[in-house]
């Protein structure tokens, strides 16, 4: 891992240099090959559809298995733990629970005969994207379908790609769990495309979530103004904030746990002594050995690790909101007044024993989060995300004539006669 000193006097801009690594990603000939997927879809509806999802898949999907049927989502009942179903039952119920606080208030404003108000809808239609390829990831699943119910989306519909004609059967058990009906085994660029141009067996939805490799993250910056999309994700990232105080091995497992999703994953440790990140560093090369992903890890960890050195915490904040992080752990007895003081951060988990993990699964919050620094003007997915708010105006002869020459004067410095006319006409027409 490299290490960077914050006294030093070029900190800020080495530490810029080493976060311009979320942002380096060689995409021009994954967009030009997505660009011919989306139009061949357009062109060509589900002869395409099912053409990509020969070639990339292996799976052999026509008009009459497309849609995944009611016997392949029982089959997952003879191959899941039921303890596992358990646990992510536990999940729902918390995730649900924690998204319901979101729903937002109508509101209204009544004045001089003026009615201005403000309601919410949810959206119509949202496709969510669930890979199902070499990552499964059934938490990503309940992550988006959740906020989406709670929000009250009429037609919830879900794309996961079967490998050969396989499906996950965690997966398989949580559509059921969640009560989603409309379910394709189709994946990939071509499965976005169809989502948002639709074709003969998939009617098209006017948002999407969910996510993808670079294929899949391509086509959602592509079709987007076609349709909404969430977030295009990067990869992972943490901040752990930990003193000499904290368990060098506890810390050293927040790292290994981030630096475990992809190679590009960034784990990045900020204390005040240097004596305590060896240490760390010592448990990490002790428990990665014991690890599946241990190349994972050693790729994450030796290009994109980094240990950051303060004289105090003091100004720490200042550091955090420059990396913007996706997820920060603060583990130091003055994790309270840096809270206080932090405002570009995705989610954040308080004291020794909040690892981020619990947030990735079962604690509640979302774990889908804005990446690559785009905390600095986004928040991770919530309920608002899957619905829209239109603006109403209700006003009565009173309200007219308060506010009709205001808006002539502020009209016509624009040079906008017709919208002057449009109050003009009313006051002729009045007298």
């Amino acid at each position: 891992m490299k290490i960077l000193r914050s006294e030093n006097q070029n900190f800020f801009k080495d530490l810029k240099f080493f976060l311009q690594k979320r942002l380096q990603q060689n995409i021009k000939d994954i967009d030009e090959s997505v660009k011919k997927i989306i139009n061949q879809i357009i062109q060509n509806g589900d002869e395409a559809l099912f053409k990509y999802t020969k070639e990339f898949d292996g799976s052999l999907i026509d008009s009459s298995n497309v849609l995944i049927s009611k016997k392949i989502r029982e089959s997952y009942k003879n191959k899941a733990d039921i303890n596992v179903l358990q646990s992510f039952k536990v999940a729902i119920q918390n995730i649900t629970k924690y998204h319901e606080k979101q729903k937002p208030q109508n509101y209204e404003i009544i004045e001089d005969g003026a009615k201005t108000s403000s309601i919410w809808k949810p959206i119509q239609s949202v496709g969510l994207y669930v890979p199902g390829g070499n990552a499964v990831y059934p938490s990503s699943l309940i992550m988006n379908a959740i906020p989406a119910k709670v929000a009250g989306v009429e037609r919830i519909v879900v794309v996961t790609p079967s490998q050969s004609g396989s499906l996950n059967p965690y997966i398989l058990a949580l559509l059921n769990e969640l009560n989603i009906k409309e379910v394709y085994q189709i994946g990939g660029a071509h499965a976005i495309a169809a989502l948002a141009y639709g074709t003969e067996s998939v009617k098209p939805v006017n948002k999407i979530f969910g996510p993808g490799n670079a294929y899949v993250a391509s086509a959602k910056r592509q079709v987007f103004g076609k349709v909404g999309i969430d977030l295009i994700a990067g990869p992972s990232e943490i901040v752990v904030v930990a003193d000499k105080d904290n368990k060098p091995n506890w810390v050293a497992a927040d790292l290994i746990a981030q630096s475990e999703h992809d190679e590009k994953a960034q784990s990045i440790l900020i204390t005040d002594d240097e004596n305590f990140s060896n240490q760390v560093i010592l448990s990490i090369n002790k428990l990665k050995e014991q690890l599946p992903r241990k190349e994972i890890i050693d790729k994450s960890l030796n290009n994109n690790g980094l240990i950051i050195i303060v004289n105090n915490f003091d100004n720490v904040a200042d550091i955090i909101d420059f990396i913007a992080p996706e997820h920060l752990h603060l583990q130091n007895k003055s994790r309270n007044k840096i809270l206080e003081k932090v405002n570009d951060v995705g989610g954040v988990f308080m004291g020794e024993y909040a690892s981020e993990v619990f947030g990735d699964y079962i604690i509640g919050t979302n774990h889908v989060l804005p990446t690559s620094g785009s905390a600095k003007f986004s928040s991770g997915l919530g309920v608002l995300d899957f619905m829209k708010r239109s603006s109403v105006v209700e006003m009565n002869l009173e309200s007219f004539n308060k506010n009709q020459d205001n808006v002539s004067k502020m009209a016509s410095i624009e040079n906008f006669e017709g919208h002057k006319l449009s109050v003009k006409i009313r006051q002729m027409d009045k007298k």
